[in-house]
């Protein structure tokens, strides 16, 4: 019985509850790698106390089971209620049962013990360790040995250390785990090693990036509910597919949202099942696809690979008819109309019309403005003059030269990204929010300035500057709802607190209009809180920023308005210490020496 685990998770996953033969379906989509990896992913994320050697046989009893389904004469199970079949199948066995503590689950029937799995799994420990920290020479002698052994042992930890990514997003990380090994394990074992050294930091950004995104959409749905939700999507993908109608538009989003709630709360099976779902059925919309090249691209690959492809696909050309600026003034009269009888339809046809003629704006600047531009209906749509009403309201309010404003914003701060380089880029981050909230611990503020550091190092490759708005905005605010979401800034920093319960679209413009805090009362300077040894000599690259960032953040919790340049002395300082006790004979001694002098010289210029 354990075998039908497997097979039905896995249906659950990816197959379209209109299938006749569900596990056929998705055993001939999938294909046969495909099949054993997702079943894998299943099993490993719902029974993360399981090991490979339970877990293996299970796979290939599944393998099995796909190819009866698909032939002549199917089995009853192929048809059964894939729900049920998978946690009954679970609930049968005293082993898996035991291991993962199940048993309170499995006393319970129907929609309660449904439930009763998806809590379960949601409370499973997160650990975003992402790969092993064997040798390059160890693990490429395993990858060479059975190649296949190799990725089904890594797909099985990490989808056990990853219980809520999707499993599209763990096989595309084991994709993309694989390409690094494949290069640097053909090179010898000191070249192995450091190709290994210099790919991982690239990997694991990207698996960071995954996974943040993944955890912003969450928060956003969360936190804001269906109606922003439905909002940001309808931007997003009204850039994306500017050939599609508006009433085509909301009928794509309307069935992503259905699937965003169970995916965020850890029903990875209704989650998958509903994406196969929308994805088929746009990839099944022939008016749509012959009109939308990127969309037309993304539908010819790999029944898993669809759906990532769509995500990260980019603006489509806009039709020739499309005029290049929207009048919402010569269009009052039926916006009003509209707006008087279904309110969410007039904005997001808004929305619509303003992100199919702007892909260079940000999701937040159009939801700012349609915000705005709410307000406006709201106090002029029922009034007889609503056209000059509504003119009067948003005469301040120019959608145009919003977007403008804002991406020579975000220009300017690539320029000085360039300028500063990557590294002191991320201290002047760290200065920036140490300065706001300086209440905060050094771990959280060395977290949010490491990872607004990352944002712009990823948005500002953007050359033209076309698209650095989207994407530095929405990484950037996806930053701070992690930010607001992880802790409870009311007991840290009320001014903060403040923007954290602002709306969603206006949450990174109240943190810019933060003044250096000046009420905060820092503890005394303590050289015991600030070490400089020999270590450092060693250091790599990345824990000497680690010590120059954590100087930093105790010099400016000092004196939230330091000037900049006393910062760099400080920071220069720093450099001339480390270097001249590296050179020196006695570098414990030394350093013991000069540490002592660079706080107190530090002390002195927090004073000024």
């Amino acid at each position: 019985m354990q075998w039908l685990a497997v097979c039905s998770l896995l249906v659950l996953l990816c197959v379209s509850a209109r299938s006749q033969n569900q596990i056929c379906t998705i055993f001939t989509e999938a294909k046969k790698d495909g099949f054993k990896a997702m079943a894998l992913v299943g099993l490993a994320q719902n029974l993360p106390d399981s090991l490979l050697d339970d877990v293996v046989p299970l796979v290939a009893e599944a393998f099995t089971m796909g190819i009866q389904c698909c032939s002549d004469e199917p089995l009853e199970d192929c048809n059964r209620d894939v729900a049920d079949l998978f946690q009954s199948a679970v609930c049968s066995s005293e082993t898996l049962v035991e291991k993962s503590n199940l048993k309170h689950c499995c006393e319970k029937t129907a929609t309660e013990r449904t439930h009763c799995f998806v809590d379960h799994k949601a409370k499973i420990p997160r650990d975003l360790s992402l790969t092993s920290e064997s040798p390059a020479a160890d693990q490429c002698e395993d990858f060479k040995k059975d190649r296949k052994d190799f990725v089904e042992s890594f797909i099985f930890r990490f989808s056990k250390r990853n219980t809520m990514l999707p499993p599209h997003v763990i096989l595309a990380v084991t994709k993309s785990y694989g390409e690094v090994l494949a290069t640097c394990c053909g090179k010898s074992e000191v070249e192995a090693q450091t190709c290994f050294n210099t790919k991982k930091p690239t990997f694991e950004h990207f698996v960071r990036n995954r996974v943040n995104e993944l955890k912003a959409l969450c928060i956003v749905h969360n936190k804001y509910g269906d109606r922003i939700f439905k909002a940001k999507k309808m931007i997003q993908y009204s850039q994306k597919m500017p050939q599609a109608s508006f009433q085509e538009m909301k009928g794509i989003v309307d069935k992503i949202v259905a699937t965003t709630a169970p995916c965020c709360s850890g029903d990875m099976i209704t989650c998958m099942k509903r994406r196969k779902v929308l994805v088929d059925e746009v990839c099944g919309n022939r008016s749509v696809l012959s009109r939308t090249a990127g969309l037309k691209a993304c539908c010819k690959e790999h029944a898993i690979d669809r759906g990532s492809c769509v995500e990260a696909m980019k603006p489509d050309t806009k039709p020739d008819s499309l005029s290049e600026h929207y009048d919402l003034h010569a269009d009052i009269a039926a916006v009003c109309h509209t707006f008087t009888k279904t309110p969410d339809v007039a904005l997001g046809k808004l929305i619509y019309e303003l992100s199919v003629r702007h892909p260079e704006s940000s999701q937040q600047v159009i939801l700012r403005f349609s915000k705005e531009a709410e307000q406006a209906f709201l106090q002029c749509c029922d009034k007889e003059d609503h056209a000059e009403c509504v003119k009067t309201a948003l005469a301040d309010s120019n959608i145009d030269k919003m977007i403008t404003d804002e991406i020579e914003y975000y220009k300017n701060l690539c320029a000085a990204e360039a300028a500063l380089g990557d590294y002191n880029f991320e201290k002047s981050m760290m200065v920036y929010y140490t300065r706001i909230m300086p209440q905060a611990s050094f771990v959280q503020l060395h977290i949010v300035s490491e990872t607004v550091a990352d944002v712009f190092h990823d948005c500002c490759k953007d050359q033209p500057g076309h698209l650095v708005l989207p994407c530095a905005e929405e990484k950037s605010t996806n930053v701070l709802d992690a930010t607001c979401n992880d802790d409870d800034y009311s007991s840290i920093n009320p001014r903060i607190a403040h923007c954290c319960n602002q709306s969603y679209s206006m949450r990174r413009p109240c943190i810019l209009a933060i003044q250096p805090d000046t009420e905060f009362t820092p503890p005394e300077l303590d050289a015991n809180d600030f070490h400089m040894g020999p270590e450092l000599c060693t250091k790599n690259s990345k824990d000497l920023l680690l010590s120059g960032k954590k100087l930093l953040y105790d010099v400016v919790r000092h004196k939230t308005t330091i000037t900049e340049d006393h910062l760099k002395t400080i920071s220069t300082n720093f450099s001339i210490t480390k270097e001249k006790c590296c050179a020196a004979e006695d570098k414990e001694a030394c350093f013991t020496d000069q540490a002592a002098k660079l706080l107190a010289e530090s002390v002195e210029l927090v004073k000024v």
